[in-house]
């Protein structure tokens, strides 16, 4: 085990698992099995040989994927190919080809975990067979809870994970609920090792419930938990997959109020193993009308990101592991252990039909299961097609409030035909289901509707017709793929009750040229109060029509693009504070595409600024950001801008502390693709510290050889590089204690 990676106590307890995996990258054996019960801590593991590959060993790229239950081809294809950035192919045959085109001539280690059967990855696109062939080295490592699917795949090699003994699993249970309360009272040992031992060793449930009685102070209540785990106490052999399931129940009956309750519950309805968005998981909350009523959807959103922190903290949601290429990377994901998501369906009302991320090819048939269902999640699958009478058969009596179907990308007509009797919903999902051109009518006919998710399709244009949902919400059409879509005008004012409206093309060409201006023009003349809107803006003149928003109109995210032959975007600018100091006030998401600026002067003030994303200016030299614009400013993302040549702007974001030393207190993620220029992250060859960052990325930056950053405080956690490998074997560094900050990633 490297001495570079450093261990929370949970994960310090596999290092003998560790260690034997490690030992495995330099033997001969080809594939590697990783079995045990659930929550025993096979995943840690995984993550943990991830991590100190690309410091023990010498791969090219090293991919974690989750095969899950339910898994298909086309389903582990999408995982490899979001691992490794490559492009969707249209069927299973021309993605295999893609997938074995990149790596047939690259080591590679194939982390697969929570493999339930044999797999067919020569099917997927996997390089056969595995081992060392013409000098590139292959290997897998799979993790399942059984024995014989580690032997299926084909590895002759495997490690049991076991549970933990009765010292190793205090030591774990006392980590997380803190010394300081067990011992604040004679009583509290005694009674806290009972409850340790109530969980049977398994790592899973000695967390959660450690966290879950951290705030428990009195002998009181020790013993009521003793005695409620006692009495709620499955008849399950120790270790098996279900006797978390009470200590989980446990954990969720302390979280302390019906709504945090509901919204752990509602992570369920996600697919297996799934690397959910925070921004996705708040949008469905508020959707699903299971935060309370407040002044204004930014506070609701202040308000699910505690109750998402209050889910970490009680370990009932685990901090995603999204570490995949994309142009405009985000960090901000959770996801659920597979055993703790089962013990969420369970606790979930009958009326609930969850098939997520299945593999399914169309809805379920039993009428009893639809009858019912008053929300429904069939997303992540494949559903191709829909029985002939749909309407007439399982569906025809279906009555769900919730319909979750994004990510079906070929929906059938028949399904969305049948959603028309669907008069109850009031949540509707729709994301990335295949809708080309013509807008889905039957829509227009749930009245209901307060959420409208028509994001990543092809629609040419809005019906009139649409204002018939009166009660709409939150009306979602981000990353729409046509160029041309037209608004008719009237449209977004007859929508009285709208509070977020959220209207981008995913074009990188054009926008209609009557796109924005009937929005716009909507929200002048009605006086409309929108909490959150979202707009792409592409030329000057939609830009100066922002100065016609009424007050009650909050900005929050605005992409611009072609703002040819202007030197500045008036929206960072000072000067125009008296026509933009609403949007300046309000504005959090910041993205400026495909232009001819040359420089990007950024003096004014955006306090709730957060993100901010450039990519394809060609012509961009530099930015002058002025000290204390952006005091929240949390991601910065640069792409394809091919003439910058040094990031010293980076620093001024907002506090200049010393000629040396320069902070970004908010900075989290720094990613730098396609900048063949980049030199220097400062011109002047000066160090930054960035206290809060935690990954880097870099792709397509062959000049940038220092990483010129160190830690400002001690004990903080050390910054994933994403990057390939011939880039980090080339970095110089300053010192070695500078490059034990950094932990490398290989993609």
């Amino acid at each position: 085990m490297p001495e570079e990676l450093e261990l929370p106590p949970e994960t310090r307890l596999t290092r003998p698992c560790l260690n034997e995996a490690l030992r495995f990258l330099g033997e001969c054996d080809a594939a590697l099995g990783v079995w045990g019960a659930g929550g025993v801590g096979k995943t840690t593991v995984l993550k943990q040989v991830r991590d100190a590959c690309g410091l023990v060993a010498a791969f090219d790229h090293v991919l974690l994927v989750a095969a899950s239950r339910d898994c298909t081809v086309a389903k582990l294809q999408r995982e490899v190919v979001a691992v490794l950035g490559l492009r969707d192919a249209p069927t299973e045959q021309a993605q295999a080809a893609g997938i074995l085109g990149f790596l047939r001539d690259k080591s590679f280690l194939l982390l697969l975990d929570g493999v339930w059967e044999r797999l067919d990855l020569e099917r997927v696109g996997i390089p056969q067979p595995f081992g060392v062939v013409a000098g590139r080295v292959r290997k897998v490592v799979v993790a399942s809870r059984s024995e014989a699917v580690c032997a299926d795949m084909g590895c002759r090699k495997k490690i049991k994970m076991e549970c933990l003994n009765e010292e190793d699993a205090w030591r774990l249970f006392e980590a997380n609920v803190g010394g300081e309360t067990i011992h604040r009272h004679p009583q509290i040992p005694a009674l806290a090792r009972q409850v340790a031992a109530e969980c049977n060793g398994l790592p899973l449930s000695l967390v959660t419930v450690g966290r879950a009685m951290s705030s428990k102070r009195t002998p009181n209540e020790w013993g009521d938990t003793l005695d409620a785990m006692k009495t709620t106490k499955l008849s399950s052999a120790p270790g098996s997959d279900k006797s978390a399931h009470p200590l989980v129940k446990f954990c969720y009956d302390n979280l302390g109020s019906d709504m945090a309750g509901e919204c752990f519950r509602a992570c369920a309805l996600w697919p297996e193993d799934h690397n959910i968005s925070k921004d996705e998981l708040v949008q469905c909350w508020i959707g699903l009308g299971l935060l309370p009523e407040l002044a204004d959807v930014e506070e609701a959103h202040r308000l699910a990101h505690s109750v998402i922190s209050t889910l970490e903290a009680a370990r009932l949601v685990e901090r995603g592991d999204n570490h995949r290429y994309n142009m405009f990377p985000s960090d901000t994901h959770v996801r659920l252990h597979d055993v703790v998501r089962d013990a969420a369906l369970r606790f979930a009302p009958g009326k609930w039909l969850v098939r997520a991320g299945a593999g399914i090819r169309e809805p379920p048939r039993e009428e009893a299961l639809w009858r019912d269902a008053r929300r429904v999640s069939l997303m992540h699958n494949s559903i191709e097609d829909a029985p002939a009478k749909a309407a007439a058969g399982a569906l025809a009596d279906a009555q769900p409030e919730t319909l979750m179907l994004q990510c079906n990308r070929a929906l059938p007509r028949r399904m969305l035909q049948a959603i028309q009797h669907f008069t109850g919903l009031t949540y509707l999902d729709l994301e990335e289901t295949g809708i080309v051109d013509a807008f889905p009518m039957e829509i227009c006919c749930l009245v209901n509707l307060e959420y409208l998710n028509l994001s990543k399709n092809r629609i040419l244009s809005l019906p009139m017709e649409l204002s018939n949902l009166s009660r709409l919400k939150y009306f979602y059409m981000r990353d729409n793929y046509y160029i041309q879509i037209t608004i008719p005008a009237g449209l977004i004012s007859r929508l009285g009750k709208l509070q977020v409206l959220e209207l981008f093309t995913a074009s990188i060409v054009s926008v209609a040229d009557d796109y924005v201006a009937p929005v716009i023009d909507d929200l002048e003349s009605s006086g409309a109060r929108i909490d959150e809107l979202g707009l792409w803006l592409d030329s000057t003149g939609d830009v100066a029509r922002l100065a016609r928003l009424a007050p009650g109109v909050r900005v929050r995210s605005l992409h611009l693009r072609k703002l040819n032959g202007a030197r500045s975007l008036p929206l960072l600018s000072a000067q125009h504070a008296a026509e933009f100091g609403g949007v300046q006030e309000h504005i959090k998401e910041l993205v400026f595409y495909s232009s001819d600026v040359e420089e990007i002067v950024a003096d004014a003030r955006v306090p709730r600024l957060e993100v901010v994303k450039f990519g394809f200016l060609t012509r961009l030299r530099g930015v002058a950001w002025s000290h204390g614009a952006a005091s929240n400013l949390r991601e910065v993302a640069i792409g394809a801008c091919h003439a910058v040549a040094h990031l010293t702007w980076v620093q001024h974001l907002p506090h200049l502390e010393s000629r040396e030393l320069v902070t970004s207190p908010r900075l989290r993620l720094l990613a730098l693709l396609g900048l063949p220029k980049l030199e220097a992250i400062r011109a002047d060859g000066g160090e930054c510290a960035f206290p809060e960052l935690r990954r880097v990325q870099t792709r397509g930056c062959p000049r940038l050889r220092r990483i010129p950053m160190r830690p400002a405080a001690s004990g903080q956690c050390k910054v994933r590089v994403e990057c390939d490998k011939q880039w980090w074997s080339a970095l110089q560094w300053a010192s070695d204690d500078v490059k034990a900050y950094f932990a490398p990633v290989l993609i």
